[in-house]
This record gives structure tokens, C-alpha cells and sequence, in this order.
């Protein structure tokens, strides 16, 4: 498992909801999803 390396500081910048996007995209690179998912065969849908 790898440690992300954040550092936060003070800033009188305003922060948005969408803050946590950034966290969960680099999670996202790290465990390298990208690849896990597309070597999972497709699903089938039935309607």
C-alpha cells in the first residue's frame, strides 16, 4: 500500500466542495484503477 504525500497549509483562499476530487483522482492513479477495470470482462445487461 502506498502513502499519499499531502501537505496542507493555511490559505485565506476560498475552497470549494469539489476539493476532495483531488484526493480521490490521485487514489485513483496510485492504485492504478484504470488498468483493473478494463481487465474486467464486460458485463452483460440485461433489460
Amino acid at each position: 500500500m502506498k502513502i499519499l504525500n499531502y501537505k496542507l497549509s493555511s490559505t485565506n483562499e476560498l475552497l470549494t466542495s469539489r476539493i476532495g476530487l483531488i484526493t480521490l483522482a490521485h487514489t485513483i492513479q496510485v492504485l492504478d484503477l484504470s488498468k483493473t477495470i478494463d481487465q474486467q470482462p464486460p458485463l452483460k445487461i440485461f433489460l
